[in-house]
Order: structure tokens, then C-alpha cells, then sequence
């Protein structure tokens, strides 16, 4: 990152984004304790049992079964894929605090993800601009007015249009963007053969998508009655650095209050439907983006929501999108809801007919996705004879053996034990039949975002997994975090080569380089130096591990330890504490002041300590290369051998720290 980003700047932006409100806006965050920290689904990996907790008072969030964590711009890094300074300026503007403009950005390419939402805000308000008040706007605000959509509702959802001219959006941006940035979000494709650019969305009533926090990531377009449909009715931006359609719930930044209040999430197919909903008052729709469901979409919304009803079109399209939406609910774990509408009426259709309170009747009555494909192969095999409940049975048994991940669910062996009940089969005859199945079918694998492979030695740490050294090393650095006023004496005594583990070392070194530009040193000041997404995890961990030990509490203890286990010595066994001002002092290290607490000082000595103890050892092996004791030893041999007998003098007059 650019030195000219100050870490006043850091501290700004993260002293005024409300952690909670953040992390709030991609899932859904329930208080514990008091409001002291709040839990939710953690979203990088499989969460069945809330495991993220979010801290308020230290704006850190930490998941403590995968170890991810990190403060407000490691989430934003975490979620948006981007790096330190995209994830600062996109929190600026969220706070809309000002960045100063000699910062200037990372580099000088479109594909700064902050400068992509800038031209996607803009084309949103040309778009809308343009079919409220445009000349050529006319015959979309006739078709939109004939689906019904009132004119709060085209504010509120910032409809909009693009004129039937190939060049019109290239002509607006001229002077604001450049061509290659509108091609990096896709408002314009190139022409073959190097021609120049074309628009997309030429003609058509464009509709803005936005993302979790309500920021536009894309368009789409449905295309004018009688106008060229060759390339579909229905056409979204294709996939951009900020734009990812099998992830997008449409309206999820309009439904969060009512997901919030109803614990349910109804899902229709496409965006006219789902404004259409929001216009009816049902404020706990969302819809997909023309695409089936996906496990992306299920993992999304259940961090909001328990229950989900799938809304389909009565026909028979409806009804098999309807029965493959089934196969994605079993590798789920959520209440997934099958809701179909009568008569073939498709959602804008119904609502017209019957009103919001009927649509709500039907949602609240609609079968468990398990029910609804039961009931279907019912109908459609009947259960008379052995070879038809053999067929429903063998088709409910590929559901469940084609959903991944779903050994470990509780709910397969109910659904086993539930299917042999209602076909009169014995339970053990089902198993051993789910047992072939499932060894035979090739299994689809849901396409999900699995973290990275972290470093295996930081993997290590954050797991708990802790070396004698890991443990000396770790607690310093977690007194640094819970008193870094202690900072300047930690970082006269000990050098960053001190540390051994390279991610320990790495780290401590950041926040020496704070330490020697601020005036006060302070925690939030260390955290918001750390741009490393791997290293913040770090922090987050090591100062959570603080916190379980209280060691804020016992640096102030009167013997400074409070019952502390030794660093270096097993959890649980007995230790020695150094008393007294100076002990094992390495060579010629400065004396540690009376000031200093005794956690500390213990902690600085065993680490000097151990140091010398290396240098012994290299003492060692020098003087046995040497020579094999023949020879008289020359000026540089005999003070190596001075350094040895002083070292196993002190050893002999005082036990080093434990």
C-alpha cells in the first residue's frame, strides 16, 4: 500500500464503521451476552451451528472453528476479494469520509474495484434519468405503467433505460470514463476485428443489481415488447471483477428488515416478480437473476433466515424447476419451502388477482421441499403396485444420494427411516438400497468458495498447536496488544530477530514500524497498521487469546502473573517465576526498569534467555571445529571459551526462566 494513505486515515475509517452494522449487511448477527458480542453463521465454510462472534468493543470478528477473523478491512478484503487500500477506500466511502486526492489509487487500472462502483453508480443514474425524463424514454415508461409498477416504485428501484443507439452510453461517459473502464463492468463489449465498442442493453428497461450492501454491481435489461429478442427477453451484465450471478440474491438490500422480522425469505425467479412483491407490500422477497437456485444462493440466505420458499409457476416449467430445486435442499441444512402457484399464474399475475394476503396464506401452507417431491413422484407413479413404489423410492433415494455433504446430516436418516414407513419396506432394506444408490451415482459437487489453503505453519497456530518457543512467542506479542504503551520497552529489549516463527516475526515487525511513527502508542493503531489479510487473522486470534487469559488484568497483578502458566511450560504443570529486577540478561541488552511489569519482564527474559542459550550452542560447535584439543589455543578460540564457562556460571548460579 501507498505510504501517502496515513494511518490517521486507517484509524478514521475504522473508528467510524460499526463493525456489527458491516457484518450485519451480509448476514444476519444475534446478540449474546448482553449485546457484548453477537453470533452468527460464519461464512467461510459450512456453519451449522453459529460460530462467528463479532466483538463491538474491539471491532473484531473471529470464527472459532475455522480461525478466520480480522477487523472491519479484513472483512471487506475477505468478502470483496480485494486487497488492503480497495477495501480502505470502499469503508470511506461508506463513511463517507473524504480520501485526500494525493493519495491518489493503488494503480491506475479500471480494475480498482472502488473506482468500478463509481461507474456503475453513474451509469444507474443515467439509466434512470433516461427513462424518467428522456425523449426516447417514452415507450418504456408506457410498458412499465402496463405491468403496473407505480411510480414510487420506479424511484425506489431506480428503473431505467437505454435508447435504441449502439454509441449513446460512450457519448454520456465522455470526459468522466474511459471506454476501458466501461468494458470492465460491462456496459460495453468491443467490436470485432478491433472496430471500436458497442452498448449492451441497447433498447431495453434496465434494472440495477446490487449487491448485499446495496452497492450496483450490474444491470439487467429486459427487452421492449416488439423489439429484437433474439438475444432473450431477459439479459444481465456478464461477470466482472465486482459482479458474480450465481452469488446475487436480487433485492437482498430491499428484504433484510423483512427477512429480519418474518425469519423467512420467499424466492422468486427473476426481478420484475420480486419488485412486484415489494410493491404489494411483501417486504421478505428476494429473486434469483433468471438462474436455478443455487447452494451459493441457500448459503447466502440462510445466514438471514430458517425458512425458504421457493415460489414456481404453476406449469409444468415450473413444476420440474421446482422438483431439481429439491436435490439442492438436501445438501442443506434449512428449511426449504416448494410454494406453486395456481392456475398457471406466474407471481404479478396472482397478486393482481388475489392480493398480498392470499400470496402470504400460500407461502405460510407451502410443503418442505422433501413433502413437495414425495408427492410428486406420488402423482405421477401412483403406489398400487410393488414396481411403482420401488420407482418412487429409488428416485427419492438419488435425491438424497446426489447431494453433497449430506452423510453427516441428521436428517438423512429420517428421511430413510420416513421413506420406508410410507412404501411399507423395512428400514434396513431402504438403507442398504441408499447404499448402492449412493455408491453408484457420480456425485455433483456443489460449487462453493472454500477459502484459500492458508500457510500451513499459520494454520498451525491458529489451531492452538503450540511449540514450547510458539507459546514464549506468542505471549509477548500478546501483552503487546493489551498494553501497547508497554510497546517502546518491548521494542528496546527484544528484535524483531528474536522471534523464530516467521508469521510471529513478521508480524512484530509491523508493529515496531507503528510504534516508531506513533506518538500514542494504542491497539486500534496496530490493528489498523496490519494490511496483511493472514497476519490480521493473527492478531485477531492472538488477542482473543488475551482476552481468555485476562493478562490485562494480570499485568497489573501485584506479582504480575496471577497464576499465569509459564510460556514455555506445559498447560497445567508446575513453573518457576523469575523474581527480582534483572535475570538472565543476554550479553549486553539493556536493563529492563523497576517499572516494568513482572508478567512482562518475565516474558522479555526468557526470550533473552533462549537467545543466549542459542549463542552458547553456536559457542559450542565453533570451539569443536576448532580443533581436537592438540593444539594451544589461538586469541579467538580462548575468549570463546571465556563466553562458555560465564555462560555455564550463570547457569549454575541462577535457574534461567522458564
Amino acid at each position: 500500500m501507498a505510504t501517502d494513505l496515513s494511518n490517521d486515515l486507517r484509524e478514521q475509517v475504522r473508528a467510524q464503521t460499526d463493525i456489527v452494522g458491516l457484518i450485519s449487511e451480509a448476514m444476519s448477527l444475534q446478540p449474546r451476552m448482553g449485546g457484548r458480542e453477537y453470533a452468527g453463521l460464519c461464512p467461510f465454510h459450512e456453519d451449522h451451528d453459529p460460530s462467528l462472534r463479532v466483538y463491538p468493543d474491539r471491532q473484531t470478528y473471529k470464527c472459532w472453528v475455522c480461525n478466520e477473523g480480522g477487523d472491519v478491512f479484513s472483512w471487506i478484503q475477505k468478502r470483496e476479494a480485494v486487497g488492503f487500500r480497495e477495501a480502505l477506500e470502499i469503508l470511506a466511502r461508506r463513511a463517507s469520509i473524504e480520501i485526500p486526492k494525493h493519495s491518489g489509487r493503488s494503480d491506475g487500472s479500471s480494475e480498482n474495484k472502488a473506482a468500478l462502483f463509481e461507474v456503475l453508480v453513474w451509469a444507474e443514474g443515467i439509466f434512470h434519468q433516461e427513462f424518467v425524463s428522456g425523449p426516447s424514454g417514452s415507450k418504456a415508461r408506457d410498458y412499465i405503467r402496463s405491468r403496473g409498477f407505480t411510480a414510487e416504485t420506479v424511484r425506489r428501484f431506480r428503473v431505467g433505460y437505454h435508447p435504441n443507439d449502439w454509441e449513446w452510453l460512450q457519448r454520456q461517459a465522455r470526459g468522466k470514463f474511459s471506454n476501458d473502464q466501461l468494458e470492465a463492468v460491462k456496459l460495453i463489449g468491443k467490436r470485432d476485428g478491433d472496430r471500436g465498442y458497442y452498448d449492451n442493453f441497447v433498447d431495453r428497461v434496465v434494472f440495477p443489481i446490487r449487491n448485499e450492501r446495496a452497492q450496483v454491481v450490474g444491470f439487467g435489461g429486459r427487452v421492449l415488447p416488439g423489439a429484437d429478442d433474439s438475444h432473450g427477453k431477459y439479459w444481465n451484465s456478464p461477470e466482472s471483477p465486482v459482479f458474480f450471478k450465481s452469488r446475487l440474491v436480487y433485492g437482498l438490500d430491499f428484504a433484510r428488515e423483512g427477512l429480519k422480522q418474518s425469519g423467512t425469505a420467499v424466492v422468486t425467479e427473476g426481478y420484475t416478480d420480486c419488485i412486484m412483491c415489494h410493491q404489494h407490500g411483501l417486504n421478505n422477497v428476494v429473486g434469483t437473476l433468471g438462474t436455478a437456485l443455487t447452494d451459493q444462493h441457500v448459503t447466502t440466505l440462510k445466514r438471514f433466515v430458517k425458512k425458504v420458499v421457493l415460489v414456481y409457476d404453476g406449469d409444468n416449467a415450473g413444476q420440474r424447476a421446482a422438483e431439481k430445486a429439491v436435490e439442492r435442499f438436501v445438501a442443506q441444512d434449512v428449511d426449504l419451502r416448494i410454494m406453486t402457484l395456481p392456475e398457471n399464474k406466474d407471481p404479478d399475475e396472482y397478486l393482481s388477482a388475489y392480493g398480498a394476503d392470499a400470496w402470504r396464506e400460500l407461502a405460510d401452507a407451502a410443503p418442505e421441499a422433501w413433502e413437495y417431491k414425495f408427492q410428486t413422484l406420488r402423482k405421477r407413479y401412483t403406489l398400487d403396485t410393488v414396481s411403482s413404489r420401488q420407482q418412487v423410492l429409488d428416485e427419492m433415494l438419488t435425491v438424497l444420494s446426489v447431494a453433497p455433504k449430506n452423510a453427516a446430516n441428521i436428517r438423512e436418516g429420517m428421511y430413510l427411516s420416513n421413506l420406508a414407513q410410507r412404501l411399507g419396506a423395512s428400514e434396513q432394506q431402504v438403507r442398504d438400497r441408499y447404499r448402492d444408490l449412493r455408491g453408484r451415482t457420480v456425485r455433483r459437487t456443489a460449487v462453493m468458495d472454500e477459502p484459500p489453503m492458508a500457510d500451513e505453519e499459520l494454520t498451525r497456530l491458529l489451531s492452538g498447536k503450540l511449540t514450547r518457543d510458539d507459546r514464549m512467542e506468542c505471549e509477548l506479542l500478546q501483552i503487546l496488544f493489551t498494553a501497547p504503551e508497554l510497546g517502546p520497552t518491548i521494542q528496546e529489549h527484544v528484535a524483531p530477530d528474536t522471534i523464530r516463527h516467521p508469521h510471529l516475526r513478521k508480524l512484530l515487525s509491523v508493529c515496531y514500524a507503528q510504534l516508531d511513527v506513533s506518538t500514542t502508542p494504542s491497539r486500534d493503531g496496530l490493528f489498523a497498521a496490519i494490511e496483511d489479510g493472514g497476519l490480521k487473522r493473527l492478531a485477531v486470534w492472538l488477542d482473543a487469546e488475551s482476552q481468555a487469559k485476562r493478562l490485562g488484568q494480570k499485568l497489573t497483578d501485584k506479582d504480575g502473573l496471577g497464576g499465569l502458566p509459564a510460556a514455555g511450560s506445559p498447560a497445567g504443570a508446575g513453573h518457576e517465576t523469575t523474581r527480582g529486577a534483572s535475570t538472565a540478561q543476554a550479553g549486553d541488552a539493556p536493563r529492563l526498569d523497576d517499572g516494568c511489569p513482572l508478567l512482562l519482564r518475565r516474558s522479555i527474559e526468557n526470550l533473552q534467555w533462549r537467545r543466549e542459550e542459542q549463542s552458547h550452542q553456536r559457542i559450542a560447535v565453533q570451539l569443536s571445529a576448532d580443533g581436537d584439543g592438540t593444539r594451544r589455543l589461538d586469541e579467538s578460540a580462548a575468549e570463546l571459551l571465556r563466553k562458555a564457562a560465564e555462560f555455564h556460571q550463570r547457569r549454575a548460579n541462577k535457574k534461567a526462566p522458564v
